[in-house]
């Protein structure tokens, strides 16, 4: 085997299993984003060994000159000419490396961008996979951690795979030049590598996945005990889930421990390798040079500037393969990676390779919202894990410009029901459609303002929260919305103002204040379908008149479509559903 066949003898280790075969196809797919530019990285790596022999020839050649000068003293003009061609083969070198790193990672930045962008989009209900599928911190360890642990991989094996071919053939025909019997034990050397690569990859994406997992698992748990702090406490708790939390730090511990061991122990085995290849090129040298060395064929006399020249290259030219093979760990962890990833991918809008994520269609509505009507026929959903359904062949016809309430019990699908008028949600069976005018579209929250249960704020101010409705929104407009709804005293209230501090989940403003923002930002996104689950919840009787009295409001052009308990709201329905067990029943008109 030669060094022209280690590339693809390489891309053949580690796949022998149906998961490693998957994650291979994931990653390749993945890398063809970046393609042009790690092939020029790899180009520029190979070609940096150039400097390599140029800077060992120079080394060779003021060695010569200096410790073994001819007759009639030391050459100078021979020493600073070897001196020349180093410094001319290490700058070379520099540069290239240097410019092979920076595109390599333009490269990975180009594929983690694009796997970020895929992930965001595959986060949004309508588009990818249901929310209740991926909890918060997996999605957050994927776009962060999981993705990021790509990136050795991109910059590292991707290129070095173009590289080594390259690289390791001007080395390789350079000590030719110098000795062919030192080329000869390069060559036989080189057959090695490959088949102690696969060394690397016993056990090492499987201790690798079992790490990520882990990972992800704590901070699932973490982010889940920070939420519920207050009922831990409240309930003294508190013991319970700090042993709960030290176990999972102890198996992620366990487990990042096993996967340094296999790096450790993957990366000193290509170290003996390639140590030992380099201590035979050595004896060979020295036996030369002292002229110990009586073999028929084979060159038994060899100049300090050759044997220091063949010396330097020789661990130039496993210098691709070392790289590879830290790279080769890095492919593992990436195919570790790539599966924990696909799981959330998989069934977002695939994105043009080269190109960026797909986007979800967008649906042109007019500046001015008229109001639209929701049909929804033969709805049915089910989530995963349980057998009865949440919806069960739900028909109905909501007419535009209307206020519809959902009613029923905790657990009727209420929530479920809403996500899917609102173009959040596609149902397992069935169809939902908005009209605007007499054209039927598919339902999009492009259509769709939309305020959950329990109401978002982001943290920054209330500006800046007022504006994720409308960004061109000046300061004016933000207060003429506010006074649009009758929610006056809230600037008042407020010494800051629009200005005011908003940390995380609203702290810092009461429940109140925070429905009366999201209704501001609802009557900002001026969509022809808004969408309120349970919009007076936990409010005070005077706070739920006012949230009515904006609902009123923002009737007047556009069809409301909430879900309550509370019979002062359903009062001011135009119409009510209600459902039980999945199954949706029309009451009377109230008016």
């Amino acid at each position: 085997m030669t060094v022209t066949d280690i590339a693809d003898h390489l891309d053949r280790l580690g796949r022998d299993d149906e998961g490693q075969q998957r994650a291979a196809g994931l990653l390749t797919r993945w890398a063809a984003v970046g393609e042009p530019a790690f092939r020029r990285a790899g180009a520029l790596r190979g070609l940096a060994a150039a400097g390599h022999v140029l800077w060992a020839a120079g080394l060779g050649r003021t060695a010569q000159a200096a410790l073994q000068p001819p007759h009639g003293g030391v050459a100078l003009a021979q020493v600073l000419s070897g001196a020349a061609l180093v410094a001319v083969g290490l700058l070379l070198r520099a540069v290239l490396l240097a410019a092979a790193d920076r595109v390599a990672e333009d490269g990975a930045g180009a594929v983690q961008d694009h796997l970020r962008a895929r992930l965001l989009l595959a986060a949004l209900p309508s588009t990818g996979t249901p929310a209740e599928e991926v909890s918060d911190a997996a999605l957050g360890e994927a776009l962060d951690s999981e993705v990021g642990r790509l990136s050795p991989w991109l910059t590292t094996y991707v290129p070095a795979r173009r590289a080594m071919l390259l690289g390791s053939g001007i080395i390789l025909t350079a000590v030719l030049a110098g000795n062919w019997a030192v080329a000869l034990i390069l060559v036989l050397a080189t057959p090695l590598l490959p088949f102690n690569l696969k060394v690397i990859g016993m056990g090492t994406r499987a201790a690798v996945h079992a790490q990520l997992t882990a990972t992800r698992k704590l901070s699932t748990h973490l982010l889940d005990q920070l939420r519920g702090l207050p009922t831990l406490v409240g309930l003294g708790a508190g013991a319970e889930a700090v042993r709960a939390t030290e176990a999972a730090d102890r198996e992620l511990a366990r487990r990042t421990n096993a996967v340094l061991r296999v790096a450790f122990l993957s990366t000193a085995w290509i170290e003996l390798l390639i140590t030992v290849a380099m201590a035979v090129v050595a004896t060979y040298c020295g036996l030369a040079l002292l002229g110990y060395l009586d073999l028929p064929v084979v060159p038994s006399t060899m100049s300090l500037g050759t044997a220091l020249f063949v010396l330097v290259l020789t661990p130039a030219y496993f210098a691709p393969a070392r790289e590879l093979a830290r790279g080769y760990h890095a492919r593992a962890e990436a195919s570790a990676a790539a599966e924990l990833i696909a799981g959330i991918i998989d069934r977002a809008p695939v994105a043009p390779v080269g190109g960026r994520a797909a986007r979800v269609p967008a649906v042109r509505r007019p500046s001015l919202p008229s109001p639209a009507g929701v049909l929804l026929e033969e709805v049915t959903v089910r989530y995963p894990g349980r057998d009865d359904v949440a919806l069960d062949d739900v028909t109905l016809a909501l007419r535009p410009g209307s206020i519809v309430a959902i009613s029923g019990p905790s657990g009727a699908g209420k929530t479920t029901l809403l996500s899917v008028a609102a173009g959040l949600r596609e149902p397992d069976r069935g169809r939902c459609l908005h009209t605007v005018g007499s054209t039927p579209l598919p339902a999009s929250p492009t259509m769709t303002a939309w305020a959950g249960q329990p109401s978002y704020l982001l943290p920054g101010t209330l500006r800046d929260n007022l504006l994720l409705a409308r960004r061109d929104a000046d300061d004016e407009q933000l207060t003429a919305a506010i006074a649009a709804l009758g929610f006056e005293d809230l600037l008042a209230a407020l010494p800051q103002g629009l200005a005011t501090p908003v940390g995380e989940r609203g702290w810092g403003l009461s429940s109140g204040q925070t429905q009366q923002l999201v209704l501001v930002r609802a009557l900002l996104h001026d969509t022809p379908l808004l969408c309120l689950d349970e919009p007076s919840a936990h409010l005070d009787p005077d706070g739920e008149a006012r949230v009515i009295g904006a609902v009123r409001t923002l009737a007047r052009t556009r069809t409301v479509l909430l879900t309550t308990h509370s019979p002062a709201l359903l009062e001011i329905a135009d119409d009510i559903v209600q459902l039980s067990q999945g199954r949706a029943s029309r009451t009377r008109e109230t008016r």
